[in-house]
């Protein structure tokens, strides 16, 4: 059977989403899998409806005699199902049946099952968004489905490319990673695979991994057996359930990654399917081997319920290129290409393999009754294939045969002589006698050392002893997104050390440049080159002199940019970049020739420059080369057939029919801006005008997936611009009907639409410019500069609710004026009474000022529709009720909607429904109505599916075991009161804001609890635990936790997190005195 490959449409059951949020959220220290969670400029959706209905896909099938696949390319490019034809279709991806999106990704939605591809963080920024799709098909009949984004936040160029061949299992996967900007860039890359899961699935990785990490390695497991604690659980104490290697054996949400392996290859395998998978890849340059699991336990379970209707549990078992943890980040220079390829293919009743490559999978292991257990499996059909096995050197098996896909060998027929199965080994090769695979279990008792050390959180950059460790940790801070800690600390600690520190310069400098601080970036740069070249002209690298030339551009001082590119040129490193913003400039200046050289040059460096490509085919059409542009595109074009400007400019170049290229991009205005702009950069202003006008004529093509920036104000702002660069008077015709345009999902975030906006503000008083303008300039941290042009705004009297909105934050997080904040939220609400979001956020602002309880309350019940409407003000109008002695009120709302959480935000729900449960619990006491009180408090255990979660394996219940003992007390059942009283005070530590806590307010009932024991000398030692805990942790300074993985925090506002923290811990002692004093 030859390779199919076809695009079509499906229709599938899928759970809604929310309107994207129009208002722009700056999400300044949100951790989000341990990086930085910003989402600006992408609208962020928090809502997901509950009931399905159909919906449209585009579907892309690839097929061959072994595997079928189906991919879904509105959904982020993602594999939707991958089944095994030879093994009765079995599914060794999981496979979902409806769309059902939860609240996962950075942006909101996210699916789980299939293969997710994630870059350049995890997860992929674009990952609920479409890609665009091209089926390339090969001489051999090879046939592989391209899919291809630019990332919405840093505007880099990812694609996959899904790969199957005639005759082979293998699902290859190529990937093409280019920075289109001209800034170096960071980035991860992680293969997301899901897996079915249930108590006969075993993951396994090369037998020689011994040991495991957690995020940031912040922590370390024994592999696989885990003897020691890993996220809070005992697995020491857990004897015959602690091998990490099946899901069954995990109660809690656990990540491990492979620090250590010489081997190539991991996989899952499923006992009831009798099938798997293995993932093969070069180890050198894609080391990433990674098991993530919700955990086997209610928690894990109702996260499921989250994801699938009928789907079930599963396991991501991720591969990671240029990076074996995350968060860790690898560099891609500007205009850099990096491509690779990822392989899977399914295996049939071997069992976990031993060993995997490309070519087979065996298995090798020896019983406990010393019989050999082997098994091979194969990916493509093999003829005359040999197998051998020895032990020591003693040949127990040689055979050939005939082995294809689907086909098993296996032999279980001879059994071990010696001592050790490390004297074993097993040899496959092919018919040519080329070795496919060779596999020798490891010695018994082999010294196992631990190249990897737990990582420890960098030191103040007071503390730190030299400028070069100043340097480094703001380094490595920036290279890792760090969320909470700012790396130019560092790097100003640096230039107080030493005012000319090259090294600090030019990151500082690159930091300012991020913010579109031209001309700070450029005094950096300067000081950079000062100290490099203070005792030669020549530095070792061409860095700064081409950031120095990059500020110069951006400052439109083209000259002294020239000169600086060209020094860089000098430096192979930057040779290629320099050369192609040399060409930029010289397009620009009307010297064709010059341009055309210097992109063949900066190509002589870097073919896989894209934009060199095409900027090389607009110098030949200026020099009339027609035929030697065409095949400069076409080099581009056969590179990567999903370059969106090599695709424009070959239409454009062939005559001018845009359909095609509408409908394979989509009219997207984010694309078209991207194009615009590097018209732009070359003085093509009239291609860029031809292109804006072309857009704003033609449709957009619908997708299935939310897309609200598929239309943007910066279009007609765009036009206005470049007709008045051109001299056109129509320019501010356009620049007023850019001003009336919505200021809706309003997100400018380029450096190019600052200079745009900026100039339309110098044009115009219009608020809506300086709105956008505003927006970008908060969300690169420059507040003072987004509140001034926010204030005009509103001086002109802008009916922007979202300017005054914005100004409510900007005046509490930055000049923590709660005055002027609660003045301004009140005139957002006043113009938008209808935005649910903004009588959330003015709430939350009343919250951190300190208003009444009872007013904030009154505020909430008077707007109730628009409280229902958000699960985030839902909880906090409950929590409300709660504070206020309502929970009938409460529990009636709680059980009357469903909630559905964010990962790592889970517990808010929860903490208010057993808040619930408890104070009406206490009410029936208090009563005489034991019984119902008893009803009440056992009701807090058993949480129903409607919350979206449930309790943590590690979470502590010593609160209502202690009034669940109370109560049976008080019914006289002295014996069950006893067990209940034992089980609270059998507690050990808590599980708060998904960490475990020494102490928290739960403890207290543990100390109640042992009080009733009788046990007073115990609880005495815990509430002066207690109270010694929260004096030792008051002395310290307060700080997020330098290794934390996620915490959603999606509030707007920056509280004091000392003040909130000494506020907890001054609670926290006042329940330990309260204790101590109910002791005789």
């Amino acid at each position: 059977m030859c390779v199919r490959a076809e695009i079509s449409k499906c229709t599938l059951p899928t759970y809604p989403l929310g309107e994207p949020e129009k208002n722009p959220l700056f999400f300044e220290k949100r951790v989000y899998q341990g990086s930085n969670g910003k989402v600006y400029p992408l609208p962020f959706i928090d809502k997901v409806y509950d009931e399905p209905v159909d919906r449209e896909y585009q579907l892309v099938t690839l097929e061959n005699e072994y595997v079928y696949l189906e991919m879904l390319p509105e959904i982020g490019g993602r594999i939707f199902k991958g089944q095994d034809k030879t093994n009765e279709d079995y599914d060794f991806f999981y496979r979902q049946d409806a769309i059902k999106p939860a609240l996962v990704g950075l942006a909101g939605p996210w699916l789980s099952g299939g293969v997710e591809f994630n870059w350049p963080q995890h997860h992929r920024p674009g990952t609920y968004m479409p890609t665009d799709v091209f089926i390339e098909e090969e001489a051999d009949g090879a046939r592989t489905v391209w899919m291809s984004e630019i990332d919405p936040l840093q505007r880099m160029k990812g694609m996959h490319g899904v790969r199957l061949r005639p005759g082979s299992s293998l699902v290859e996967l190529r990937v093409r990673l280019f920075n289109r900007t001209p800034v170096t860039q960071t980035f991860l890359w992680w293969a997301n695979v899901a897996a079915k899961v249930h108590d006969n699935f075993q993951s396994f990785f090369p037998p020689d991994v011994h040991y495991v990490a957690d995020h940031a390695v912040r922590a370390m497991s024994s592999f696989p057996e885990a003897k020691n604690d890993y996220y809070g659980v005992d697995y020491a104490g857990r004897s015959g359930a602690n091998d990490l290697s099946w899901y069954k054996n995990i109660p809690v949400p656990t990540s491990y990654m492979v620090c250590d392996t010489q081997g190539g290859f991991f996989g899952g395998y499923d006992f009831n399917k009798q099938g798997g998978f293995v993932h093969v890849a070069n180890r050198h340059l894609s080391p990433g081997k990674k098991q993530w699991t919700w955990g086997n336990h209610e928690f894990g379970w109702a996260w499921d319920r989250e994801l699938t209707d009928e789907g079930g549990p599963y396991v991501e078992l991720m591969a990671g290129v240029y990076t074996d943890n995350q968060p860790d980040f690898s560099y891609l220079l500007p205009y850099e290409t990096k491509t690779f390829s990822q392989y899977w293919w399914p295996i049939q009743k071997t069992g976990p393999v031993q060993e995997a490559n490309e070519e087979m999978a065996l298995r090798l292991v020896v019983r406990k009754d010393r019989t050999i257990e082997a098994a091979l499996n194969v990916s493509r059909v093999q003829v005359g294939l040999r197998i051998r096995m020895t032990e020591a050197d003693i040949v127990i098996l040689d055979t050939e045969l005939d082995l294809a896909p689907g086909d098993l060998w296996a032999s279980t027929e001879y059994a071990l002589a010696g001592e050790s199965a490390h004297r074993l080994e097993f040899s496959v090769y092919d018919q040519s006698g080329k070795t496919l695979g060779r596999y020798r279990p490891a010695a018994e008792g082999e010294k196992r050392e631990r190249r990897r050390e737990v990582a420890v959180e960098p030191e103040e950059a007071e503390a730190i002893e030299s400028v070069e460790k100043l340097f480094l940790v703001g380094e490595h801070l920036e290279q890792y997104r760090h969320p909470t800690r700012d790396p130019e600390v560092y790097w100003k600690e640096g230039l107080k050390r030493d005012a000319g520190d090259a090294r600090c310069h030019l990151a500082l400098g690159k930091a300012a440049l991020k913010r579109g601080e031209f001309v700070e970036a450029r005094t950096h740069f300067d000081a950079a080159i000062a100290r490099y070249t203070r005792h030669h002209p020549n530095p070792s690298s061409g860095e700064a002199h081409y950031y120095a030339g990059l500020s110069r551009r951006y400052l439109g001082q083209f000259e002294e940019a020239y000169a600086l590119f060209f020094r860089a040129t000098w430096n192979y490193e930057w040779r290629s970049a320099a050369y192609y913003e040399l060409g930029c400039i010289d397009f620009a200046k009307g010297r064709f020739t010059a341009a055309r050289n210097q992109a063949r040059s900066s190509l002589e460096t870097n073919t896989k420059n894209n934009k060199a490509g095409v900027l090389l085919a607009l110098a030949l059409m200026e020099l009339g080369e027609l035929e030697n542009a065409r095949e400069a595109l076409d080099e581009v074009l056969k590179r990567d057939a999903l370059d969106p400007w090599a695709n424009y400019e070959a239409a454009r170049q062939s005559g001018g029919d845009l359909e095609a290229f509408r409908l394979r991009f989509r009219n997207d205005a984010q694309t078209v801006l991207d194009l615009v702009f590097e018209y732009a950069s070359l003085g093509a202003f009239e291609k860029a005008e031809s292109l804006l006008e072309w857009h704003l004529s033609a449709a957009s093509v619908a997708v299935a997936t939310p897309n609200p920036l598929e239309r943007s104000q910066m279009t007609l702002y765009c036009l206005a611009w470049l007709r008045d660069r051109m001299g056109k008077s129509s320019s501010s015709e356009v620049l007023g009907k850019a001003n009336a345009q919505s200021s809706d999902y309003f997100f400018p975030s380029r450096w190019e639409e600052q200079l745009v906006l900026e100039w339309a503000c110098s044009k115009s008083m219009a608020d809506l410019p300086r709105f956008g303008l505003g927006n970008y300039y908060c969300d690169k941290r420059r507040h003072e500069d987004a509140i001034r042009v926010w204030v005009e705004a509103v001086e002109g009297d802008t009916k922007i609710a979202t300017v005054h909105r914005n100004l409510g934050i900007a005046y509490w997080n930055c000049r923590r004026d709660s005055t002027q904040a609660r003045a301004f939220y009140q005139g957002a609400i006043e113009l938008d009474q209808s935005d649910a979001r903004l009588l959330f956020e003015y709430d939350q602002l009343r919250k951190r000022i300190g208003d009444d309880l009872s007013e904030r309350l009154a505020t909430l019940e008077a707007n109730r529709d628009l409280v229902m409407s958000r699960d985030d003000a839902c909880v906090e109008y409950v929590s409300l009720l709660n504070e206020s002695f309502r929970h009938e009120d409460a529990l009636a709302l709680l059980t009357s909607r469903r909630f559905h959480p964010w990962e790592g935000g889970e517990g808010r729900v929860l903490r208010q429904f057993t808040a619930a449960k408890i104070g009406l619990g206490k009410a029936s006491l208090k009563d005489g109505d034991f019984e119902r009180a008893l009803s009440y408090f056992e009701e807090a255990f058993d949480t129903p599916e409607n919350l979206g979660e449930a309790y943590h394996f590690l979470q502590a219940k010593a609160d209502v075991n202690f009034w669940i003992g109370k109560t049976l007390k008080a019914l006289g059942r002295e014996e069950a009161a006893a067990y209940r009283f034992e089980a609270s005070a059998r507690e050990k530590n808590d599980f708060q804001d998904m960490e475990v806590v020494a102490f928290s307010e739960v403890s207290y009932f543990q100390g109640l609890s042992l009080i009733e024991l009788g046990r007073e000398v115990e609880a005495r030692e815990l509430f002066e635990a207690m109270v010694s805990y929260v004096e030792t942790e008051l002395g310290k300074e307060a700080k997020i936790d330098y290794f934390a993985t996620s915490l959603p925090n999606l509030l707007v506002f920056e509280d004091d997190i000392q003040t909130t923290r000494d506020d907890r811990l001054e609670k926290l002692r006042k329940l330990a005195l309260s204790g101590i004093s109910q002791l005789a």
